[in-house]
């Protein structure tokens, strides 16, 4: 690949466009050496990293963590990023089942994983895989891990032009700019940092801060003000921690968007009132989608839309179907140049259902405008005691509880009965809490409507989504 080339024919940029973006990034929390991608790719193509080979890496934020993702693509390997706290074990299943050749680290222990040796690599240290399974990809293919809807052992096998180019068609609809400072705290490892911010920064020209996880209001706060950011991208668990907080905001924030779960209304109409001239963008996406598939300028629309994900980018065509689940209800159906190539490991459930289209295993309501409404997931409809417990009622009766940031259910099998479990997180667990959350769902639900347990969790604790 010649040095000036502005990409290669497997969709991967040249270097320079790499080096610029680099050159662009600030590390806020654990800055690297400072080397470059094409010497990282030499290291690798010299430790025998064949193209087409998976390599999986275990790295915090960082420019460290960038640096060897685009190494990894400049040898014609295949990226494959995991949470940087995954146990040896869970590494050795992905691994496996991907039939991945190395593992990437800030460091490694050999001997866990029964490799000879450990080798030096860039800001990290590499080891090869002994066990004969192996896989081969295509050069300019990148794996993104599923958060959890699909299996923690699944993943999206996407062309990294096709990330590219839906990170352009994000940046375009919440009007990202190349004068922009935008921050990343969000993991890298899943596919709404990675692509709606650090190549969305990529492909925009802005100055990217990347920082964290974990997240607290006070650091947030201040890594606005210290570097003086105009764009940032949050959770809605972390929106909620902010509100519940009230923690003051830099001047300088223009453009704040909301992904990976859906956003009460009432934090919309708080986060607007609180921030006058702030533009807040909600947006929707799955990883299997590439990720990005829909955007609100909820700043622009009335307050009965505050509920919506808004309308499909540009590219993006979207329909529904019936639900497997005979209540009426239905499933958002995505056609997008960006949706994954095929599912990883083979045998994983495939989302393709027709050429180009998903389905997404998300309940949807499209109104006669066009915008989109969340309803929930397929599996959040669980039978107990032959009463329907429809979940989303459940998490927003529990979310709707003064101080409780975020709800989750687990659905299980016990005793060949259908039941499940409530998390609930709050900033910090106390009884009193607990007395009361059960007290205001015993009101609002039926005996069997209830869940089998109630656990009060840190929000520490909460997890990240794509």
């Amino acid at each position: 690949m010649s040095a000036m080339s502005t990409t290669s024919t497997d969709g991967v940029p040249g270097q320079d466009v790499i080096d610029a973006f680099l050159a662009n990034v600030t590390d806020a929390d654990r800055p690297g050496s400072g080397v470059s991608p094409a010497a990282v790719a030499d290291e690798l193509a010299d430790l025998g990293v064949k193209p087409g080979a998976a390599v999986v890496i275990a790295m915090p934020n960082g420019r460290p963590l960038l640096t060897l993702f685009f190494a990894v693509l400049l040898a014609g390997g295949v990226p494959v990023l995991v949470p940087p706290s995954s146990s040896a074990a869970r590494v050795e299943a992905i691994g496996r089942r991907f039939g991945a050749d190395a593992l990437v680290a800030p460091t490694v222990n050999a001997e866990r994983y029964g490799a000879p040796a450990k080798h030096g690599l860039g800001d990290a240290e590499i080891v090869f895989f002994p066990w004969p399974e192996r896989r081969h990809y295509a050069a300019g293919e990148v794996i993104l891990m599923t958060s959890g809807t699909s299996g923690i052992f699944s993943g999206c096998l996407h062309g990294i032009d096709s990330l590219l180019r839906n990170a352009r068609m994000h940046a375009h609809a919440v009007g990202q700019r190349d004068t922009d400072t935008v921050l990343l705290n969000l993991p890298l490892h899943y596919s709404y940092g990675l692509v709606a911010q650090a190549l969305a920064s990529l492909v925009t020209g802005s100055r990217l801060v990347v920082c964290g996880p974990p997240f607290t209001p006070s650091a947030y706060a201040g890594t606005l003000r210290e570097q003086r950011v105009t764009f940032s991208s949050l959770t809605p668990a972390l929106v909620a921690r902010l509100a519940a907080g009230g923690t003051a905001w830099s001047r300088t924030l223009r453009v704040l968007t909301v992904g990976g779960d859906h956003l009460h209304p009432r934090y919309v109409e708080r986060l607007l009132a609180g921030h006058p001239g702030l533009e807040l963008y909600l947006t929707y996406g799955l990883t299997e989608a590439g990720p990005r598939v829909s955007t609100l300028a909820a700043h622009l629309e009335p307050p009965r839309r505050y509920g919506s994900v808004g309308l499909p980018l540009p590219g993006v065509r979207t329909g529904l179907r019936p639900s497997a689940l005979g209540d009426g209800s239905r499933e958002l159906l995505v056609e997008s140049g960006t949706v994954l190539r095929r599912r990883v490991p083979d045998g994983s459930a495939d989302p393709l259902v027709a050429p180009r289209t998903i389905a997404t295993g998300d309940l949807f309501e499209i109104d006669d405008d066009g915008y989109h409404y969340y309803r929930g997931r397929l599996s959040d409809s669980v039978v107990v005691n032959d009463e329907k417990v429809w979940l989303p009622s459940v998490r927003e009766i529990a979310a709707s509880i003064p101080g409780v940031l975020r709800a989750t259910t687990r659905v299980y099998q016990s005793d060949d009965e259908r039941r499940y479990d409530l998390d609930v997180y709050v900033d910090h667990p106390d009884q009193a809490q607990a007395t009361e959350i059960e007290r205001t769902l015993g009101r609002l639900l039926l005996r069997a409507e209830r869940p089998a347990r109630i656990t009060l969790r840190p929000i520490s604790d909460a997890g990240w989504h794509k």
